[in-house]
C-alpha cells in the first residue's frame, strides 16, 4: 500500500514511517511546516526538516515539503488570539486537526498518489461496521485522543496511527533497536507558536488592540481590587490577583462584556453543568441521554455524566462538581471502554 506519513522530525512519526516501511509499504514522507517565518522558527524547522530528511533517505523513501504557514495563521493562530483576549481559554491543537493538518495533510497524501495518511499519534482507530472512532491509548500519559475528537468520519477512513498500541517507552526501545538517528529526541512541548509558553507576550506582540485594565470584583460584585487586562487571567489562577484577603482566593470568571475578573473561594469554581457549541459525533451519534466519562482538559481523568443533545449544543451534567472547566476548552465524551463518543467546544458552565 502506498502511505503518506506526516514526518515532523520527532521520535513519533519517524517510528511510525519506519514501522509501515518495514512492513512492506511504499512510503512518502510528508513534513509541512506551520510555524510563520523568523529566526526562531526557521531555525526550529530547519532542524526538523533535515532530521526528518535524515530518517527519509537512510530507510530508502522520499520526502516532500508543503508550506502550510498562511492557513495555519489564519485557522490557528488568529482565532486563538481572539478567543484568549475575550476571557476564553481555546485548545489550538483541537483546532489544528480539524481545520488544517489532517486536511491539508490528507490532500497532500492523496496528490502525491498514497491512498492513506499516517501519523505518530498515540491514539487507536476502530471500526465498529458503521462508524470509524477512536479509543484512548494504552500510554494514558501519551493519550492523545482529546485532541482528535473532532475528525470527520471521511477523514478517519483514510487515516493509520500505526503506533497508537504502543507505549512511549517502547518508542524509545524501537527507536534504540532501529539505530534511528532521533532515538533522543525530547519531546515538542507546550503550543508550538508561543515561544517559552509565553501567552501573554505572545498576546502583546501579536495583537492590535488589547484589553485595557479593569476591576477585579467577588461574586457579589464587590470591587476586590483591579486588574490590567482579562487576557492575563485564566479561571482556576490563584496567584497574581495582587490583592489580599483571608482566605485564598482563584479566578472564578471573566465577564469580557464588562472587562472584569471575578475572584472567589475554590468553592465557587464547582461546576455541575455545561453547555458547548457544535456537537461533534464519533462512536456513535448522541440523541437521547447518554452516560458517559468526560474530560474537559487534556490532563484531566475522565469523570461521569449524562450527555444530550440539544439542536447543536451539547448538555452536559456532571455526577459530582468538576473544577477547571473554562469556557472555549473542548468537552470530550468517552463510554466505558476509553472509546470515543463526541464531544464539543465548552461555551458556558454553571454552578
Amino acid at each position: 500500500m502506498k502511505i503518506a506519513v506526516a514526518m515532523s522530525g520527532g521520535i513519533d512519526s519517524t517510528v511510525a514511517a519506519v514501522l509501515l516501511k518495514e512492513q512492506g509499504h511504499e512510503i512518502t514522507g510528508i513534513t509541512a511546516r506551520f510555524l510563520p517565518g523568523n529566526d526562531l522558527n526557521d531555525e526550529i524547522y530547519n532542524r526538523s526538516l533535515a532530521d526528518a530528511r535524515s530518517v527519509a533517505d537512510h530507510f530508502g523513501f522520499r520526502l516532500i515539503e508543503i508550506p502550510l504557514m498562511n492557513i495555519f495563521k489564519e485557522k490557528v493562530i488568529k482565532p486563538f488570539s481572539k478567543e484568549y483576549l475575550t476571557g476564553r481559554t481555546p485548545n489550538p491543537c483541537v483546532a489544528c486537526n480539524r481545520y488544517v493538518k489532517f486536511p491539508e495533510l490528507l490532500d497532500a497524501a492523496r496528490d502525491s498518489g498514497c491512498e492513506k495518511l499516517a501519523t505518530g499519534h498515540y491514539v487507536l482507530k476502530k471500526f465498529n461496521g458503521v462508524r470509524y472512532y477512536l479509543s484512548m491509548s494504552p500510554d494514558p500519559a501519551k493519550d492523545q485522543s482529546y485532541f482528535l475528537y473532532m475528525l470527520s468520519q471521511e477523514q478517519l477512513a483514510d487515516i493509520i496511527f500505526p503506533i497508537g498500541e504502543f507505549t512511549k517507552e517502547r518508542i524509545r526501545e524501537i527507536a534504540a533497536e532501529k539505530n534511528i538517528i532521533t532515538r533522543d529526541k525530547p519531546d515538542s512541548q507546550e503550543i508550538c507558536f508561543i515561544p517559552d509558553n509565553d501567552y501573554i507576550s505572545f498576546l502583546e506582540s501579536c495583537s492590535g488592540e488589547l484589553p485595557g485594565p479593569g476591576d477585579i470584583i467577588d461574586s457579589s460584585g464587590k470591587v476586590l481590587g483591579k486588574h490590567n487586562g482579562i487576557y492575563r487571567y485564566t479561571i482556576g489562577q490563584r496567584r497574581g490577583m495582587g490583592i489580599s484577603a483571608p482566605h485564598p482566593l482563584y479566578v472564578t470568571g471573566l465577564d469580557e462584556k464588562s472587562n472584569r475578573v471575578i475572584a472567589g473561594p475554590r468553592d465557587e469554581l464547582l461546576i455541575s453543568r455545561l453547555e458547548t457549541t457544535g456537537c461533534y459525533d464519533m462512536k456513535q451519534v448522541i440523541d437521547n441521554e447518554i452516560t458517559a466519562f468526560a474530560k474537559c482538559r487534556s490532563t484531566q481523568r475522565p469523570v461521569p455524566c449524562r450527555v444530550k443533545r440539544n439542536n447543536e449544543k451539547f448538555i452536559v451534567t456532571f455526577d459530582s462538581p468538576e473544577t477547571g472547566i473554562s469556557p472555549g476548552q473542548s468537552a470530550v465524551f468517552y463510554d466505558e471502554g476509553h472509546d470515543v463518543l463526541g464531544g464539543g467546544v465548552i461555551d458556558r458552565a454553571w454552578r
